[in-house]
C-alpha cells in the first residue's frame, strides 16, 4: 500500500454488491471506459459530488433496504484524499442519522446517491427537461431530431 492510498477489506451483502455493479455499469457507460469500484469512489468522493440532498428518512430506508454487511468479500484501494472525503461524509451522515455508521455504509450512500442522480437525469432526458434540451439541443445521440422538430438555423 502506498502512502497515497488506503486499503479497505469489506464483507458486503448481495444487495450492496448489486448496487455496486449497477453503479459501475452506469459509470462505465458515462465515461465510455471499463470502470472499477475504486475509480467510481475516487471520482465521487474526491470531487465532492455527494451533496447530502437526500432526506434523513430516505437514507435510513436505503441503509435498511440495502444492508452493508454480508458474505461477499471485496478489497478496495482508493486514494488517501478519497478516503478522507469518505471519512468526512461518514461523520456528517452519523450526525444526520443520529447513529454510528461504517465507511462501507458511507460508500453505500455514495453509490445510492450516484444511481439516483443518474436515474433522475435519464428521466428528465426522457420527458425533455434534461441538460441537452435545457441547452437548446434537441438532437438525439444519433444526431437525429426528436419528433417533428424542424431546425430554423
Amino acid at each position: 500500500m502506498s502512502a497515497d492510498t488506503r486499503n479497505f477489506v469489506l464483507d458486503i451483502s448481495t444487495d450492496f454488491f448489486k448496487l455496486s455493479t449497477e453503479s459501475l455499469r452506469l459509470h462505465s457507460n458515462e465515461t465510455h471506459r471499463f470502470e472499477t469500484l475504486e475509480s467510481l469512489i475516487n471520482a465521487r468522493a474526491a470531487s465532492g459530488s455527494y451533496k447530502d440532498e437526500h432526506k434523513t428518512d430516505t437514507l435510513r430506508k436505503h441503509l435498511c433496504a440495502i444492508p452493508t454487511e454480508g458474505d461477499i468479500r471485496i478489497t478496495l484501494t482508493i486514494r488517501k484524499t478519497s478516503a478522507e472525503s469518505l471519512d468526512e461524509a461518514r461523520a456528517r451522515l452519523c450526525g444526520r442519522l443520529g447513529s454510528d455508521i461504517t465507511v462501507a455504509d458511507a460508500i453505500s450512500v455514495l453509490l445510492f446517491d450516484y444511481v439516483a442522480e443518474k436515474r433522475a437525469g435519464q428521466l428528465l432526458d426522457r420527458i425533455g427537461l434534461g441538460d441537452s434540451t435545457q441547452n437548446g439541443d434537441k438532437t438525439s445521440a444519433s444526431g437525429e431530431q426528436d419528433g417533428n422538430v424542424i431546425p430554423l438555423r
